[in-house]
Formats: C-alpha cells, structure tokens, sequence
C-alpha cells in the first residue's frame, strides 16, 4: 500500500479526461480542495448544499486516486437507502469493480468481503449501524501484514450524511473515531443542523486539532454567536459576535467546501453555463378550524398542560399534544391515541411518554363528543388547504411531492385523495428498502401518479424526484434540515422546471414559534458559513413562550407580519407567480410569508461606541499539529505536490497553509502602549493582522513546490482513461 506521506503525495494525480468532462465547475473545483486535503494528509467536510452531486464529486476524487496508485483502501459509510446511489456513482467512474458490500445480513459474507477489503484493497460499504457493532474488525485488528504498520489500512474513512454523528457521546460516532486511517472527509449538505456544538463535532472527527477541544470551542465561539445571534442582543453583543464568527469561518475555511444551488452553473462543457431552475419557497400560513380551535385552547387551559411544564418536567410531551391538534383532530381519536408518539418517540423519555398518551386520551374524550369530527378533512385546516391546492396543480399538469412526519397524517391525506379519485404512490417506514427504489422509479419515468405521498424521514433522504416541481410540507420538523432535505429531493441537480414549496404553518399556535426557532437555528449555520452580516429575526424570549394562548387570535401570524415588514420591497414575482399567490390567499388562509428571501439582506451592525469596545482582539488558536488520527508515522503532512486538474486554465495551487504560528498581536511592551490609543488600538490591531496575512502569503508563495498542470486532451491524459 502506498502511504499518505511524501512517497505517496510527490506521485502525480491523474484523472480519466472522460470523467473529469462529467463534472460541473463546482464540482472541479472541489476537486481540487480534495486534493489539497490529500496533500497534507488531512481531512475536511465537504458541505455542498443538497442536490449539487457530492456523490459524483467524492466517487471522482476517489477514481483519480486509486488510478494514480496513491490509495488503496477506502471505507465509505452511509445510510442503507444511499448504498444504491453510491454503487451507480461509483460505477460511473469505473470503480464497480472495487465495491465491497458490508451491509448484508449474512455475517459470513460481511466478512468475506472484509477479508477481501484488507488483502486486495478496494472500497467498502457498509452503514452506520454496522460499523457500531463491527468496528473492532473493521480496525484490522487481527489482520497482519509484514509489509504495512498498524494504523494504516484504511486510507480515506468517508461519512455519508455525515452529521448522524452529530452527538459525539453516541456509540455511533464513537465507533468511527476508534477506525484509524489516514483522511476523513464529511459529507452533509446540513453541516449544522441545531447548533455549534454538532459542527465542532464534524471538525473534531475529520481534523480535530482545527477548533480546539469541546470547552475551548464553547468560549472561545459558541457564546459569543449565540448572544450576537440575538435581536434583542446588546450593540457590543452583536459586534463581539460578528467578528467572532469571521474568525471562525477563517478557522475552517481551509478544511470546509460549500457552495450553494443559487452560486453555481450547471454546465460541464464549453457552451453557454446555465444555473439550475428557480425555487420559490412559501410559507403558507393557515387558520385553525374552530374544532381545533376548541381543543387548542383546552389543552393549553387544562392542568395536564401545567403539570407538564413545571420545572421538573419535560414540555415535549405537550408540545407533541399541540402539534397533533394542528395537523388533524382525528390524529387524537381514541383510535388513534396509541399512534400519538410517532415522530416524537426519540426525543421523549418514559415519563414523557406516559403524559403523552395520558393526554392524547383526554383529549380524544373531548373530541369524540364533537360531531365536527365526523365531517372529515373540513376539521383540518390543512388538510382542506391540500386538497384545494391539489384540485388546483393536478388540473395543470403539475407532479407534487406531499411530505408529513407521521403516516397516520399520511393515511388521513391518502384517504382524501382517493375519495377525489388521484391516483398517487407512498412510501414511507413501512415500505420495504428493496421496494423504495422500484416507487421512485414509477414515479420518475412511470406514466401515471402526479401525487407522491413521504414520510419525512424515509422520504426525505437521498432520493431523487425531479419529476415534481411542486413540494407541500404538511408539518414543520424541529430541525430545519428536516424540512430543506425534503425540499432538495425536487430541487436538484436534474430538474429542469421552476419549483415552488409550500411549508404549512398554522398561525398563532406551537407550528409558528417551532418556525421561529429554525430560522434560528439557520442563521446559525450561516453565520459560522457565510460571509455578510446575517438578519436577526427573532430573540429566544420569543421562541420559548411555546404555551401560551395568542392575544391577537388565531387569525394572525405575527411572524407573517414581521417577515412581511422585512422582505416586503424585496418580493419580485412573474405574473403567473403572482397569480398563483393571489389563489391561495382566496382560500381562507392568514397570508403568505416568502421563505426563500430568508437571509437575502445583508444586515448591518449598529455603530459601536468607545464605552462598548471590546477590550481587545480575541488570539489566534494555534495551527492544527502534524500528527491527527490513531495510526503511524505516515499519517502526516509531507508537503506534497499539488496538481492541477482543470484543462487549459493554467497552473493550479492547491490552499497551502502556513506551519508557522504567527500572532496578530504585538509584543507586551507594545500591546500596552497601543492599549491607550482613543479605540483602544482597533485600528492598528487590524492594520497588523492585515500585514500578517500578507507577510504570510508572501512566505508561502516562495516556498511553494512546483506545479504540474494536466491537460485531458493530451496523450498523458488519454493514456489513463480507463
């Protein structure tokens, strides 16, 4: 095996000119970060938003190297439902004949194919539940060669959705820390999916030296964010925060890829680039029907409510209650009282539980002395919203994609549409994984259904439905990459019409202030991402009154209205858009808010004043070591060389990093005088660290190693296609 220091970097990296044609110009250029990785024998997340090909992009890099004979092994981990794509993707490139399956049932054969892994190489699949209950074997370690050292039989570890090791306590997450190998790369298109501390968790795992320890990370970072990510934060808060994040994303900029669907061109030739198609997200606010009105109010008034909120106990298993009010009183019948859980089961412990269905049968008392009930989908506000909205897409040809996090919301949905007679497909936790790809398929390339029915979290995950241009989010998750996931299964690389998203919120109640605390939770990923100034939306005073009856009724989203005073002149709609809009705004709803325009200002930062000055520019954490994972000496940077891979665009340097722990401040007898200027010597601090920054570019553009640029239309190039 070839190892990942200097033997194997100085080796040049070639790629098959036929393959590297397949690429999009965001992927190249990915490309070429990955190979800088590879270079200094590290690691980094790869953060592409949904639907840009990180599949295709990876499964590239990874024929490239295995051509060039700089790697031999590869584990790639990922959830079961993705295992098809990988093997299409990898297969593509001309590596089906590397795959290994470590995902079947058959132990025996789990462990040929391991067997076969370790003495010949190649690449094996496997999931996360796998490596949980395998990973002593996977480490290799009763497998002995003379000719390679502990530590080093896996060259490149790569995690599929990378953030289900989000929670570095699990055993899950634990496992894999304990595989060593030589690189570890992240794939998720939601690096960040509730909060700071899970991206520590992924730079942790693919290099962990970048931020630091847990506790350094949580001082020196996540506060200061958090409390500048505030509206009601104080002018030194949100100045603090500012320029905290900037060297945050200073920090990982090197180890961290992300572009975004509104960035990039969808052209992999030479004709004119084209961006991929338009999505219009709305946020559809709807009106409680009075049947849920009734049991909403009741709820929140009854001593089950204020039972559960004290100190002691858990407001989720209210929450749920709540959130099951919003989507269907028939989801709280007696009947239906036992299913109340689904969706909600994972966060809630036993005491929960048990509050939960005492609830769910209370309240199923109360809603089976109410005729209403039997009327059917007119006790729902959402489900009458559908099935207008439905009458209305189906009549003009549209395909839609119908998300819930409950089948039960789903079998209540189902039943409507089969009463009107659409025909539609469903998949959700039932549906057997060898059937879910013969459903996409009939939806995708099949004559009929225009309606596809998903659970959010069977559906929402690595499947590819471009045939629907329409999406409808029946209930907002927790976690907003919940709901963006689902989105991307439409609006992805492969749909060529203009998509519209619908996200169901019912004003007033639990669904908008959980609204609240994604856009929260957003501008978070954001801000640790992004350059501009991000908008503050909301304070957390705001999102946790969760249980409280709403003084301006259930006919007003006061959300609506903010983002409405926000965006409004920003709002530019085609004519067909507009008229679209005007429809649902005729079906008795509290208005339309545009999701999309989220984030779309740039915000800016009041003037600080010299009393709220910080005192002084937080330093620098020192440069990540040579040495990373469990493994051998080997495993380090060697300065290698960095190739280029783009044809004719001349020579490419891949990032280099300085070694050098230079500080942006000066020495203490100067740091004092400076400290006495009128601001308190900001000015000169950044006068320095922009010096610095030259100073070490200039340093490293000297000492750069030569590049070697490969052309794929020349004979090299076309030596290696495969």
């Amino acid at each position: 095996m070839e190892p990942t220091g200097t033997a194997a970097t100085s080796k040049p990296y070639k790629l098959p000119g036929r393959i590297f044609k397949m690429l999009y110009p965001h992927q190249r250029e990915g490309l070429r970060w990955l190979w800088g990785l590879h270079c200094r024998g590290t690691g980094g997340i790869l953060g592409d938003d949904m639907g840009l090909g990180k599949t295709m992009q990876v499964s590239a890099f990874l024929a490239g190297l295995f051509l060039s004979r700089l790697i031999k092994r590869v584990l790639i981990v990922a959830p079961k439902t993705l295992h098809a794509h990988w093997t299409k993707e990898l297969s593509v490139v001309g590596l089906k004949h590397k795959i290994r399956d470590y995902s079947g049932p058959s132990t025996s054969i789990r462990n040929y194919e391991l067997q076969y892994a370790f003495q010949l190489g190649g690449i094996l699949l496997t999931t996360y539940d796998i490596v949980r209950n395998n990973y002593k074997l996977i480490r290799g370690n009763s497998y002995n060669n003379d000719e390679e050292e502990e530590g080093t039989l896996w060259n490149y570890v790569i995690l599929d959705e990378g953030h289900l090791i989000k929670n570095n306590k699990t055993q899950r997450a634990q496992s894999l820390f304990k595989i060593p190998c030589a690189h570890r790369i992240v794939i998720s298109g939601t690096p960040i999916q509730n909060n700071l501390k899970e991206m520590w968790t992924l730079f942790n795992f693919c290099c962990p030296d970048v931020l630091g320890d847990k506790q350094q990370f949580k001082t020196r970072y996540e506060m200061a964010i958090l409390r500048g990510n505030d509206k009601n934060a104080t002018t030194r808060e949100k100045h603090v925060g500012s320029n905290v994040a900037k060297e945050l994303r200073e920090r990982i900029k090197p180890y961290f890829m992300r572009h975004m669907k509104s960035e990039v061109f969808l052209d992999s030739g030479t004709s004119e680039e084209k961006t991929l198609a338009k999505k219009n997200e709305l946020i559809v606010w709807l009106k409680l029907t009075a049947c849920q009105r009734k049991l909403y109010k009741a709820f929140l008034k009854s001593g089950l409510v204020h039972l559960d909120v004290q100190p002691k106990g858990s407001p989720l298993a209210a929450i749920t209650i709540l959130k099951k009010i919003c989507d269907h009183p028939l989801l709280l019948t007696k009947k239906a009282a036992e299913g109340v859980l689904e969706g909600m089961d994972e966060m809630l412990n036993d005491q929960d539980i048990g509050m939960v269905e005492k609830m769910a049968m209370n309240l199923a008392d109360m809603a089976h002395d109410d005729d209403a009930l039997e009327v059917g989908q007119d006790v729902s506000c959402k489900l009458s919203f559908i099935m207008s909205l439905l009458q209305n897409l189906v009549k003009e040809g549209h395909h839609v994609l119908i998300f819930s996090q409950t089948r039960k919301m789903l079998n209540l949905i189902q039943e409507a549409i089969l009463l009107e007679g659409y025909k539609f497909l469903r998949i959700d936790g039932t549906t057997k994984v060898s059937d879910r790809e013969r459903i996409v398929k009939d939806f995708q390339e099949g004559p009929g259904a225009p309606i596809f029915l998903l659970t959010t979290q069977v559906g929402g995950l690595g499947l590819t439905l471009t045939k629907a241009a329409r999406v409808i989010v029946v209930d907002p998750a927790w976690n907003p990459s919940t709901d963006n996931q689902s989105v991307d299964r439409a609006y992805r690389i492969g749909q060529t019409k203009d998509v519209i998203v619908y996200r169901l919120m019912t004003s007033a109640t639990i669904e908008e202030k959980i609204y609240k605390l994604q856009v929260f939770k957003g501008a978070l990923l954001r801000t640790a991402t992004e350059q501009k100034e991000q908008t503050r939306y909301f304070s957390k005073s705001e999102i946790h009154e969760l249980f409280s009856l709403p003084q301006q009724g259930f006919d007003v989203s006061l959300t609506q209205k903010q983002l409405q005073e926000e965006h409004g002149q920003q709002v530019v709609m085609d004519e067909s858009l507009r008229q679209h809009i005007q429809f649902l705004e005729q079906q008795g709803i509290a208005g339309v808010s545009h999701h999309s325009l989220l984030f779309s200002k740039t915000a800016t930062l009041p003037t600080l004043s010299e009393s709220d000055a910080p005192d002084s520019k937080p330093r620098r954490m020192p440069m990540m070591p040579q040495h990373y994972y469990e493994g051998s000496s080997s495993d380090y940077v060697a300065g290698g060389v960095a190739l280029a891979l783009k044809p004719k665009d001349g020579k490419f340097t891949a990032p280099r990093y300085s070694q050098s722990n230079r500080s942006a401040e000066s020495p203490e007898e100067i740091k004092a005088l400076v400290s006495k200027l009128p601001d308190d010597g900001l000015k000169i601090r950044r006068q320095i660290n922009e010096l610095d920054e030259k100073l070490t570019s200039a340093e490293e553009e000297k000492g750069a190693t030569e590049v070697i640029c490969l052309d794929d239309v020349s004979t090299d190039m076309e030596s290696v296609v495969l």
